[in-house]
C-alpha cells in the first residue's frame, strides 16, 4: 500500500500520482486529504511549493469518480496564470477517468465560455472577475451550478482583501443557494485570523462554514486548530481586525536565503545587471516590480542588453502573457520580470533566485515572492535591493516574517562593476523609456483609471490615497532609476526609429549625471542600512 493510499486515496489515482512523481504526500496533504474525504470543511495554510493544489484536487477527485456530473467542482483563484496551472494539474490527476476541466477567465471571448460551461464540466476553474460577469447576465450560467459539490478558494487571504473581495462575495452570493453536500474549502500561504471569523459576516460564514467540530477542520502546516481555538481566533480577528497572519513564522522554506543588497536608488538598475551576470547564463531567475510599466521598462532593457528576458504583467494580451510564461517555463527565456501577478502560486521549480526589484509593500506579498523559489526542498536565493527608500518596508517585513535579512555579497557586483556600466545601462534604460511609453502608456493609463473607479465604487478611499502617494513617492525618487521590457531586437530598433532625436537628447544627458555620479563615488556604505 502507498502512502497516498494510507490517506484514503484509492488505488487508480495513487498510481497516477506516482506516473506523476508524487510518491511522498507532503505534511499539507497528510492534513487535508482525509479531512476532505470524509466530507468535511478546511482551511489550510502551509508554505508555498508545499502541495496544497495536491491537497485539494486529489480527494475532490475521487470524490467526482465516485459520482461524476457537471459541475462538481469550483475554483476561484486570483491570476489568469495560477487558474491556468490548476486546471492542467486537475486534468493530468484526472487523466484515467477523462475528467472535463474548463476555464473561465478573463482575455478570453465569453460566448465560448458560456457554451463549455453550457456542457457541464467537471472541473471549473475562474477567476472571480469573469464569473461575476458571466453569473450576472447569463442564467444559464448561473443553473450549472446548481448541484456544485465543492466551492473552493485558493490564495484565499488574496480572494478575500482589497478590490477582489468585492467580486469573489458577488460570486458566491450569486451562485445558488449552498445545498447541505456543498462543502468549501480554502487554502493559502498566509493563513489570516480574518479568514477564521467564525461570526456572522466572516468569510467562513458567508461560504455557509459553521464552527461545528464535525463540519470543520483548519490546519495550518503541521498544526492543527481545534473548533474551540478556532472561534477564539475568530472572535480576536473581529474585535482588533488587525489581519496579522496566524503561523507566518513558517511559511518560508528552510532552503531559502533571504539576502539584501544595500545599494543608492540611481543606480539600482546597474546593479541588477551586475547581479544577473555574475548569476551567470544558466541561472533561471525572476525579477519583481511594483507596476507594469517599470516591469516593461525593466524587461526591455535586459532585452537590449542581450539577456534572453520575457515579461508577465496586466498591461500586456493574454495571449502574450500566457507565450511568455510558456518560455519561461522551457527554459528559452531565463529572466522573467514580473509583477506580483506571477508571485502567487505559479510552480515552476527550476527557479534558483528571486529578485525584488522593487520591495513589496506587505509582508504576504514578500513571502509569496520568495515562495516562487526553494520549491519542493530545492535550494532557492531571494536578493532584496534595498534603496534609501526602502529601509522602513524592509523592517516591516523582517518584524512581519520574523527572520533578518544578510547581506549579499556576490563576485562582480560591487562600486567598480557597477560604475562601468552605467553608461551602457543608462543609454538602453533611456530607449526602453521612451519605447514603452509609446507602446503601453494610454493602455497603463485605462487601466489605472478602470481601477481607480473600482476602488471608488467600493468606498475603498484609504487604499485609493495610498496608491496616489506611492506613485508621488515614485515620481520623486525615479531620477536615474531604470526600467526595462524586450522584444526582438530587430522589432525594437525599427519602432525606436521615429524616437531617435529625443534618445540622443535625453542619453547625452544621462551621460553627463553619470559622470557626476563617478566623480561623487556613491556607495550603499555612505547610507546607515540597518
Amino acid at each position: 500500500m502507498s502512502e497516498f493510499e494510507a490517506l484514503g486515496i484509492q488505488q487508480w489515482l495513487s498510481k497516477q500520482c506516482a506516473y506523476m512523481g508524487l510518491h511522498q504526500p507532503t505534511p499539507i496533504q497528510k492534513l487535508c486529504i482525509p479531512a476532505i474525504l470524509a466530507d468535511k470543511c478546511v482551511v489550510g495554510g502551509a508554505a508555498t511549493g508545499s502541495g496544497k493544489t495536491a491537497a485539494f484536487a486529489l480527494p475532490v477527485l475521487q470524490k467526482l469518480a465516485e459520482d461524476p456530473y457537471g459541475v462538481f467542482a469550483l475554483v476561484l483563484t486570483p491570476s489568469r496564470e495560477l487558474a491556468y496551472q490548476i486546471l492542467d494539474q486537475f486534468v493530468a490527476f484526472g487523466a484515467p477517468f477523462h475528467v472535463r476541466a474548463a476555464l473561465l477567465i478573463g482575455g478570453v471571448p465569453h460566448e465560448q465560455q458560456l457554451s463549455v460551461l453550457q456542457g457541464r464540466p467537471h472541473i471549473v476553474v475562474a477567476t472571480p472577475g469573469r464569473l461575476k460577469f458571466l453569473l450576472a447576465h447569463f442564467t444559464e450560467a448561473s443553473k450549472a451550478f446548481s448541484h456544485l459539490r465543492f466551492l473552493i478558494l485558493d490564495e484565499a487571504d488574496r480572494l478575500t482583501s482589497d478590490d477582489i473581495e468585492d467580486d469573489v462575495e458577488d460570486v458566491v452570493n450569486r451562485l445558488p443557494p449552498a445545498r447541505p453536500t456543498r462543502r468549501a474549502l480554502l487554502f493559502t500561504a498566509t493563513l489570516e485570523r480574518r479568514l477564521m471569523v467564525v461570526e456572522d459576516g466572516g468569510w467562513l460564514s458567508r461560504l455557509g462554514i459553521s464552527v461545528d467540530k464535525h463540519h470543520l477542520e483548519v490546519h495550518a502546516t503541521n498544526t492543527v486548530l481545534s473548533a474551540s481555538d478556532m472561534a477564539s481566533l475568530g472572535r480576536i480577528a473581529g474585535q482588533d481586525g488587525s489581519g496579522d497572519s496566524v503561523g507566518t513564522h513558517s511559511t518560508v522554506a528552510s532552503s531559502l536565503r533571504q539576502t539584501y543588497l544595500f545599494i543608492p536608488n540611481v543606480v539600482k538598475l546597474a546593479y541588477l545587471v551586475a547581479a544577473l551576470r555574475s548569476a551567470g547564463p544558466d541561472q533561471t531567475t525572476i525579477v519583481f516590480t511594483n507596476s507594469c510599466i517599470r516591469c516593461e521598462i525593466v524587461r526591455l532593457t535586459l532585452q537590449l542588453l542581450g539577456f534572453p528576458v520575457c515579461s508577465l504583467n496586466s498591461i500586456i494580451s493574454q495571449k502574450h502573457r500566457i507565450d511568455n510564461l510558456a518560455q519561461f517555463k522551457l527554459g528559452i527565456t531565463r529572466i522573467l520580470v514580473a509583477t506580483d501577478i506571477a508571485s502567487r502560486g505559479l510552480d515552476i521549480p527550476s527557479v534558483g533566485l528571486v529578485m525584488h526589484y522593487d520591495i513589496p509593500k506587505q509582508a504576504t506579498t514578500y513571502l509569496h515572492r520568495v515562495g516562487r523559489t526553494a520549491r519542493a526542498g530545492r535550494d532557492g536565493l531571494s536578493v532584496a535591493l534595498v534603496t534609501e527608500h526602502d529601509i522602513t518596508l524592509v523592517k516591516q517585513i523582517e518584524r512581519k516574517i520574523r527572520c533578518t535579512m544578510k547581506l549579499w555579497n556576490a563576485k562582480g557586483v560591487d562600486e567598480t562593476s557597477v560604475l562601468k556600466l552605467l553608461d551602457e545601462v543608462s543609454g538602453a534604460k533611456v530607449q526602453a523609456k521612451l519605447q514603452v511609453e509609446d507602446q503601453f502608456g494610454e493602455r497603463a493609463k485605462t487601466l489605472k483609471a478602470h481601477a481607480l473607479m473600482k476602488r471608488t465604487r467600493s468606498g475603498k478611499e484609504n487604499s485609493t490615497n495610498d496608491e496616489n502617494t506611492h506613485e508621488r513617492n515614485n515620481k520623486r525618487t525615479k531620477t536615474m532609476g531604470i526600467k526595462q521590457h524586450g522584444k526582438k531586437p530587430s522589432t525594437v530598433a525599427s519602432n525606436l526609429y521615429s524616437v531617435k532625436s529625443k534618445t540622443k537628447k535625453a542619453t547625452t544627458k544621462t551621460k553627463k549625471e553619470n559622470k557626476n555620479l563617478t566623480k561623487k563615488k556613491i556607495h550603499p556604505s555612505q547610507y546607515e542600512a540597518k
